[in-house]
């Protein structure tokens, strides 16, 4: 694709692919009391970004097949089962290579009163072909989960986890 972006009195011309993927899970996730990766066992779509195992089986590195900048976004379910303990926070940050990137965490306050949250933010970073991203969670409280729900007679399905990255350069 070509696109055109006109400025004071300037016009210039980027190209690039438009490069994207965006990938879900349809299981629990569990464990967040220790930093971890949002995994995603399906994909719906791609070109060019891929899921990719990291090596314990999971799905949890957004691959860029191409150099570029891209906007990835998440969505994700939390949900408080109850008991456990007295914590409500969760964190979710990213990682470039396995190092956490400055300043992309953020918290949400997960309570058992109100026991379900859907977090839900962006990011954009640039990357060489072949890095990857992950996206951590961690919880101060072992009943904050990931959660999956299967569809009803009422309603689809509800992934416990949405990630997509699209190209923006």
């Amino acid at each position: 694709m070509t696109f055109r972006v006109a400025g004071r009195g300037s016009s210039a011309i980027s190209s690039y692919q438009g490069y994207y993927g965006s990938f879900y899970s349809s299981v629990d996730q569990v464990d967040g009391i220790t930093p971890i990766a949002m995994a995603c066992e399906n994909t719906a779509e791609n070109a060019g970004v891929t899921m990719v195992d990291n090596g314990s089986g999971k799905n949890t590195r957004i691959t860029f097949q191409y150099a570029g900048t891209y906007n990835i976004q998440f969505s994700c379910q939390f949900h408080n089962v109850g008991g456990g303990g007295s914590g409500t926070v969760a964190n979710v940050w990213f990682r470039l290579n396995g190092t956490d990137i400055p300043n992309s965490d953020t918290k949400v306050t997960v309570n058992s009163n109100s026991p379900y949250v859907v977090a839900a933010w962006n990011f954009i970073q640039t990357v060489t072909a072949g890095q990857y991203i992950e996206i951590i969670w961690y919880v101060d409280n072992a009943s904050i989960i990931l959660e999956h729900e299967a569809s009803t007679a009422s309603h689809p399905a509800i992934p416990s986890v949405i990630i997509t990255a699209q190209q923006i350069r």
